[in-house]
């Protein structure tokens, strides 16, 4: 099994993809400015209405479903730079996962659960080639505000660089696998994320919540509980991946020049990965990037090379997009419809 994360020193690409069921590439892009924006959030330790606790089921291939609880729930997101934690409580540590949906499930920082049985131990690889041990674990319970989460397997690895350069308490990784059964609305200007309970067609179960109006609806695809979807830039068309763990979007440096030469390149900086290695990677500005028929410009990327995360996900992969394309306005993922939708922020110029 491979193991990916590989945030690159601005993003927290952070991909516990890999392991193939495991710590996906933390591709995920540490960034070297961090701003930490005014928060709230609610504490751990108050106790819901009974009737509105999400009881969360574990089904086959770690994939997840609400069974009782509440229509639906709004979970704080807590910004650090470009990055969103949620709070949470693993068993009986309390502390901060890191929202993101390019990790394949349930990351966690070796640091807090040394003393859960290991299932195995095995070398992951990221973006700079080995980086970390990766083993697999059997938690017995997860909490994140209202969403109750029983016997959770997840991938454990060491996270301690990531808490170094960040300054709070990171648990973990929160990965997509863990709330795909619902109806998925991610605001990051508001720091919020949104989850619905849907049927099985992805249909909401109460159509009174939270009415959602798209500008621009496109359709998406699935492969190891991550998200792509296809876009244009230079008129060719891409495959990318969906990473709310990745401070800014990625090219790969592998790309046609016809896509390379419509990228504005602004300066060179060192990538870290989720290990010790850097490597030199190019920052620019997207300015023909095409999602459906709706033109996107001036948003920020690196360039590098993405090789190890395609063999991650299993997918070969374009490019990632992050911050700088979801923070457009309201990012709403609904796997019932495969389908993504974006209602625009009023500031946002496209």
């Amino acid at each position: 099994m491979k193991f990916s994360p590989m945030k690159l020193s601005i993003s927290l690409m952070t991909a516990n993809k890999t392991l193939l069921h495991s710590v996906t590439l933390v591709c995920f892009i540490f960034i070297i400015l961090f701003v930490v924006a005014p928060y709230q959030t609610t504490a751990i330790n108050n106790k819901p209405n009974k009737e509105n606790i999400l009881i969360i089921r574990r089904l086959t291939n770690n994939y997840y479903e609400p069974v009782l609880g509440s229509d639906s729930i709004t979970i704080p997101l807590r910004r650090v730079g470009r990055l969103f934690l949620i709070e949470a409580q693993i068993d009986d540590q309390i502390g901060n996962l890191i929202f993101d949906t390019g990790a394949m499930g349930l990351v966690l920082n070796k640091t807090y659960f040394r003393n859960h049985l290991v299932i195995d131990d095995h070398n992951s690889n990221g973006i700079n080639g080995a980086i970390s041990s990766v083993s697999n674990t059997t938690i017995d319970k997860v909490n994140i505000s209202e969403l109750k989460y029983k016997n959770v397997r997840a991938d454990l690895t060491d996270l301690g660089h990531i808490e170094n350069k960040r300054g709070v308490k990171i648990l973990g990784l929160l990965g997509f696998s863990m709330i795909k059964g619902f109806e998925i609305l991610i605001d990051v200007n508001h720091n919020q994320l949104k989850l619905f309970k849907i049927d099985k067609k992805g249909n909401r179960v109460n159509m009174s919540d939270f009415k959602f109006h798209a500008d621009l609806m496109q359709p998406i695809e699935t492969a190891n509980n991550i998200l792509f979807l296809k876009a244009s830039i230079g008129g060719k068309k891409l495959n990318f991946c969906l990473d709310t763990g990745s401070e800014t979007n990625v090219i790969s440096s592998n790309s046609s020049n016809q896509v390379l030469n419509t990228i504005n390149i602004t300066r060179r900086s060192a990538l870290q990965g989720s290990g010790s290695k850097n490597s030199e990677v190019l920052y620019g500005n997207m300015s023909n990037f095409i999602l459906g028929n709706q033109s996107f410009t001036e948003m920020e990327t690196i360039i590098t090379n993405l090789d190890a995360l395609s063999d991650a996900y299993g997918v070969k992969i374009d490019g990632v997009l992050g911050y700088n394309f979801l923070n457009k306005g309201i990012i709403c993922i609904n796997l019932g419809k495969k389908q993504l939708s974006i209602c625009f922020a009023k500031s946002v110029k496209i």
